[in-house]
């Protein structure tokens, strides 16, 4: 997304992670944001690029955007020299869950992992309780 797009895209989506943004890839239908992931680089829980906020609005899911922005996150991180990438979901989000499994990741290897407390939400602070799952996928290859 570029400086330029943000105005369009803010109005439209919810940028959750805009004040800490790493990397957030937006996909369009012609002038149309309709879709958005985030990929963070760094501190991440696994250590390797993780993708985060993926955002769809619901009238629009099951049309492959959430497949699309997760290989785009998984080509980027391959051409910046990663070998494997990570998604974190709510265990209660098996849509999320069901789409990252079909695109080959993997459990991770950790247990569920409980979040509480109050996190920063575009400057707000949202109070969260909800287990993550972290998954992850080998892309020493070029990923399809």
């Amino acid at each position: 997304m570029t400086e330029a797009e943000l105005p369009l895209v803010d109005a439209r989506l919810p940028l959750h992670r805009l004040d800490s943004a790493q990397t957030y890839l937006v996909a369009w239908d012609g002038d149309e944001p309709v879709g958005h992931a985030h990929v963070s680089w760094t501190e991440t829980k696994l250590g390797a690029p993780e993708i985060q906020d993926v955002f769809v609005p619901e009238e629009l899911r099951g049309r492959g955007i959430g497949t699309e922005l997760s290989r785009a996150a998984e080509r980027l991180a391959h051409e910046r020299g990663h070998g494997r990438i990570s998604i974190s979901a709510s265990v209660a989000n098996e849509g999320a869950l069901r789409l990252y499994r079909r695109l080959g990741y993997r459990d991770a290897g950790l247990g569920p992992q409980r979040v509480a407390g109050a996190i920063l939400i575009r400057g707000k602070a949202v109070e969260v309780d909800d287990t993550l799952v972290y998954l992850v996928k080998e892309i020493a290859a070029a990923s399809t």
